[in-house]
């Protein structure tokens, strides 16, 4: 799964929200939560690609994000649903 992807899906989440029909202007900002590496929570950017996305391997519910830095040093992520600890 890309981060491109994760993008499509927030908007069409935000695109049923109740604030979104009550908007007067097309200027009002976006409130779109930026995905984060689940080791080092440093902002990663959609267009990135040597970010890896994938879902958790344990409970299939969560999604795990690793920037090349994390991926390089092999820094333990999270999961943020189970816990489950990846390596």
């Amino acid at each position: 799964m890309r981060i491109s992807e994760l993008f499509k899906m927030a908007m069409t989440k935000e695109e049923g929200l109740p604030e979104k029909k009550d908007r007067r202007s097309i200027f009002e900002p976006r409130f779109i939560l930026m995905p984060r590496c689940s080791s080092c929570n440093k902002v990663v950017h959609p267009r990135d690609i040597s970010v890896v996305v994938f879902q958790c391997p344990n409970c299939g519910k969560g999604i795990i994000i690793r920037c090349s830095k994390c991926r390089q040093m092999a820094n333990i992520a999270k999961c943020s649903v189970c816990g489950y600890e990846y390596p």
